[in-house]
């Protein structure tokens, strides 16, 4: 059931996207004709456009009026990627009851929408969820009238591309440094203030294998992160490679009042300190023994936060 779950939460990091409480209309950069023929397109009444670049010349993000309904979307010169239709109703009951039974409860929601075009009967929505005193974008999906799987970091969009021209000089200087290395394909993320992180698949060979790693830049091309692989021993069951937390992360965790009475495990697969080129990082899932929700979390090697991610588990 575990493995099921992880399966579904794993489709919201797949070109899923999120809107933020607010967006300040700002005089665009030249917004090509073909972006906006694909909004005409499919919303030929669109009106009241607002176009925000995203990823320079590449992708807008354009919030528009159709009739009395709002809607957000992602667009480029060829395709539209996704749309969420505002609505004013609340949350459902379904979500509420699945967040009020989960460790992650005490929140507020707002910005409720729903995704255009998912196939009936599935359904997927974004909100955002103010826990603690900080925003996330949450996405839950609806399957057969039951919830599937509900997901909340700082993300607000995921965006997928197969071509490294879209990454900071200074990055591609950096996976080019390791001949071992191959580039397949970078998820640009765009968080709720905007900022981006770059998050890299890359593949090399291991003892014979072809095996994949991420790296994970930010916004400036540095290098803040990266999976496990790269020095992981090959029985998952296998030990952490170090005792004690770092004093930055420990403190970070107690700090954190929707973790408290989580905990992690001494396996490598909730708790990893990754090694690559001379450099470090950590990796760890914190677990609620009782609800089975839990939050993964990954530092830099200073034990600098660089990205968390809440999941809820369903029954």
């Amino acid at each position: 059931m575990r493995v099921i779950v992880l399966c579904i939460l794993c489709l919201f990091s797949i070109a899923s996207c999120n809107q933020v409480n607010r967006l300040e209309p700002i005089e665009p950069e030249p917004v090509p004709g073909k972006v906006i023929e694909q909004i005409k397109q499919w919303y030929p009444n669109a009106e009241n456009m607002v176009f925000k670049p995203l990823l320079e010349k590449l992708v807008w993000e354009v919030k528009f009026d159709e009739g009395a309904d709002k809607y957000s979307t992602l667009a480029d010169s060829t395709k539209i990627w996704e749309t969420y239709r505002f609505s004013s109703e609340n949350p459902p009951s379904k979500l509420l009851t699945l967040v009020g039974n989960s460790a992650f409860k005490g929140g507020t929601f707002s910005a409720n929408r729903d995704q255009i075009g998912t196939v009936a009967p599935d359904q997927r929505n974004r909100l955002i969820y103010n826990l603690q005193g900080n925003d996330y974008s949450f996405n839950w999906v609806l399957v057969d009238n039951r919830i599937a799987g509900a997901a909340f970091e700082e993300t607000l969009y995921w965006i997928l591309y197969e071509d490294m021209s879209v990454l900071p000089q200074q990055t591609q200087t950096y996976i080019h440094a390791d001949p071992n290395i191959k580039f397949v394909s970078v998820e640009v993320k765009i968080s709720l203030n905007y900022t981006k992180s770059y998050n890299v698949l890359v593949s090399f060979d291991k003892d014979g294998v072809k095996t994949y790693a991420n790296l994970l830049f930010n916004e400036a091309g540095d290098i803040k992160w990266f999976s496990r692989a790269f020095n992981e021993p090959d029985d998952p069951n296998s030990l952490p490679n170090f005792d004690e937390l770092p004093d930055a992360i420990q403190e970070y965790i107690d700090a954190s009042p929707e973790l408290a009475g989580f905990t992690t495990q001494p396996v490598i697969g909730m708790k990893w300190m990754g090694e690559y080129r001379n450099a470090k990082c950590y990796t760890l899932r914190y677990l609620n023994n009782t609800t089975f929700d839990f939050c993964d979390l990954q530092f830099d090697g200073e034990g600098k936060l660089v990205n968390k991610s809440y999941f809820i588990y369903f029954q």
